[in-house]
């Protein structure tokens, strides 16, 4: 079984299927219907989790591998461009344990396996998000054009 997705009045609304690999499919999906900027929320439940946070000082993401698996408390992120790069997916998620802890760990999402399912709504942007590099925080940041 594969994502499956409608289109709905400004954007998709996509379901994973167990065992899909997150950003990639979600990426994938992005350039076969030309989204270039969008912004979505999803709930549903993932396992082998990458997850972590930017540490300013020594400019580097932090990351730690979770198996899992966890209940999607919480996911946002955005769809924007950069030059010469495929679209980038950028998420952030809240997720709990799937035990009597219910234990919650969040951050930026680098990547994660759909466990049972994920319910992901997209909605377009109309205007361009494009990420540039930041040199004050070594981060590539979105500029919104006035």
């Amino acid at each position: 079984m594969t994502m499956q997705a409608v289109q709905i009045h400004n954007g998709f609304f996509l379901v994973f299927a167990r065992g899909e690999d997150f950003m990639p499919t979600l990426t994938r999906f992005c350039e076969e219907q030309e989204v270039h900027w969008g912004q979505f929320q999803a709930i549903g439940a993932l396992e082998d989790v990458e997850i972590g946070y930017y540490d300013l000082e020594s400019r580097e993401y932090v990351f730690r591998n979770e198996e899992g698996p966890f209940e999607v408390a919480s996911m946002d992120g955005n769809v924007s461009e950069m030059e010469e790069e495929e679209p980038v997916v950028h998420a952030h998620a809240v997720l709990a344990r799937c035990d009597e802890t219910l234990e919650c760990i969040g951050g930026h999402l680098r990547s994660a396996r759909v466990h049972l399912t994920l319910e992901l709504c997209l909605w377009h942007v109309s205007q361009p998000l494009i990420r540039g590099r930041d040199e004050e925080t070594g981060l590539n940041l979105i500029t919104i054009a006035v």
